[in-house]
């Protein structure tokens, strides 16, 4: 079944003992695996890193054995109780037919939950897991305003803080493309403003306005336009300074996720500065000049190349571990060497196939 945006932290608070299989996916890769984390405590009771609770099960491994899985959401864990077996997807390694066996058998004690990563509608294990009545499907996108509030409560609640109102609307500008790395930008600013009570516009700007967050859009724009020259230094200022490169693939797709929806629109008639003032969550502002550019000038299936190219190169940084920063840096290289000029950008729609 599928649950909705919505109801997805309720449902994972209180694990269904007639759904015995979760798919957590989307494009927001902090957001799967806090939620992740979140409904393993939940079905253990205790941390994700109890080891005798907390199964972990690689892809691989079930594709070569699908019965695995089954095995071991048999299998009683050692000192009884609950247990969670998480999987991580990648690559083309296929888990459907060991996801199969257990909604064929449900285990009594044992939940199967899945990482899925920024799945497609025709992926097989989507569709499944939407489907089954043993199964259910979580989204997990980009923040919207409510929960990025939510998230800016709790934390200045749990450290007796409080924010200015443009405060609060500032720092709602600057994060939430990613959950995981909001909630550390949001504790950071947290921390900083400890001794003074209250968080205020210059507490935003010291402390988020030189966040990783503003380098991997910097690394992201200069890609869209073709700007290799700035993207290579960037992207090595990040590297350097601990920024994974799987995160600025995640913020490239979701670059050109919105560029593709913001083509559409300009395509049908909405001006460049139209889409982007719409945009949701909302583009920086330092940042729209550039976005606009980008909007007028990538044509619907040259995106769509670029979309291919990111989902191979995060597959890919998944698979080769010790050179993941490696194959995204080519990558983005790659969709700068493809970003058109203003010359050919001014084509005709539909003229580039």
């Amino acid at each position: 079944m599928q649950i909705k945006p919505a109801d997805a932290d309720g449902f994972l608070a209180r694990p269904d003992p007639a759904v015995r299989v979760v798919l957590i996916y989307g494009s927001d890769d902090g957001l799967v695996a806090e939620r992740m984390a979140a409904f393993v405590a939940a079905v253990i009771g205790t941390g994700a890193d109890n080891p005798f609770a907390h199964v972990r099960l690689e892809a691989q491994a079930l594709a070569d054995d699908p019965r695995l899985l089954a095995e071991e959401a048999h299998s009683i864990p050692f000192f009884g109780g609950r247990k969670a077996i998480s999987i991580r997807l990648a690559g083309n390694w296929s888990i459907v037919p060991a996801v199969e066996l257990i909604l064929a058998a449900p285990p009594v004690d044992a939940w199967v939950v899945i990482d899925g990563g920024d799945l497609r509608k025709t992926s097989p294990i989507r569709r499944l897991t939407e489907t089954s009545r043993g199964a259910a499907a979580v989204p997990c996108y980009a923040d919207s305003d409510r929960d990025i509030d939510r998230i800016i409560d709790e934390e200045i609640r749990l450290n007796g803080l409080t924010i200015e109102r443009d405060a609060r609307n500032m720092l709602r500008g600057l994060v939430g493309g990613d959950r995981m790395q909001s909630r550390s930008e949001i504790r950071k600013l947290c921390l900083y403003a400890l001794n003074s009570g209250v968080i205020t516009m210059d507490d935003v700007r010291a402390v988020i306005g030189d966040a990783s967050a503003f380098a991997t859009d910097e690394a992201v724009d200069a890609a869209a336009l073709g700007d290799a020259t700035t993207l290579a230094r960037v992207y090595r200022r990040l590297v350097a300074a601990g920024t994974p490169g799987f995160l600025v693939a995640g913020a490239a797709i979701r670059h050109f996720d919105f560029l593709h929806r913001a083509r559409a629109e300009f395509e049908h008639g909405a001006t460049a500065a139209e889409v982007v003032a719409q945009a949701r969550p909302p583009v920086f502002f330092k940042r729209r000049n550039d976005v606009e550019k980008a909007v007028a000038l990538w044509p619907l299936a040259r995106i769509e190349r670029v979309l291919a190219i990111l989902d191979r190169a995060m597959i890919d940084s998944r698979l080769k571990g010790s050179l993941s920063d490696e194959v995204v840096g080519q990558a983005l290289l790659m969709i700068a060497a493809l970003a058109p000029t203003p010359r050919r950008a001014a084509a005709p729609a539909g003229a580039e196939r």
